[in-house]
């Protein structure tokens, strides 16, 4: 019987402990939190252009990105986004569908550690797709609505992540 009390209460203690952890973002110096903020609002809009699929302005924002985050001098921060510049330049209108959602996918997964990472402010949140097994970044504060940049055939499907 003993032990059947201590599981909800250790269960409740890993949420506890999980949900502090993720609330404590640290802190970005003022320079380079403003250029992550700028690259966070062109991969808002890249993410948009997935939602309503336009291959050319996928490939346009996604330079538009990448020249961004090239000004991030923050030596931590760039090492996070080095495989994200490198996937950026493959996004491109003669790319299939399928290709340039795998790497905007890899892109994704950059912007998601950062923003679960960082204190970026408010607005960006991590969101999660189960059927396409995707997670995006997404300005909450835009859209309210689940903007799934994956799977057209569903577009709202998925569900936010993180509450920032």
């Amino acid at each position: 019987m003993g032990s059947m009390k201590t599981i909800p209460f250790f269960i409740l203690f890993a949420l506890l402990l999980t949900s502090s952890f993720a609330a404590e973002r640290k802190p970005l110096p003022k320079d380079t939190k403003t250029k992550v903020v700028k690259a966070l609002d062109l991969n808002d809009d890249l993410h948009m252009a997935f939602f309503n699929y336009d291959g050319k302005k996928i490939e346009s924002l996604a330079q538009t990105l990448k020249e961004q985050l090239k000004k991030v001098k923050n030596e931590e921060i760039k090492k996070v986004f080095k495989e994200a510049m490198a996937t950026l330049t493959q996004l491109s209108a003669k790319a299939t569908r399928e290709e340039n959602n795998e790497n905007f996918f890899k892109v994704s997964r950059a912007f998601v550690y950062i923003v679960n990472r960082y204190d970026v402010g408010e607005g960006y949140n991590e969101y999660t797709c189960p059927m396409v097994k995707k997670k995006w970044v997404q300005n909450s504060k835009k859209r309210a609505r689940v903007h799934n940049p994956y799977a057209p055939e569903m577009p709202h499907c998925g569900g936010q992540v993180t509450e920032y």
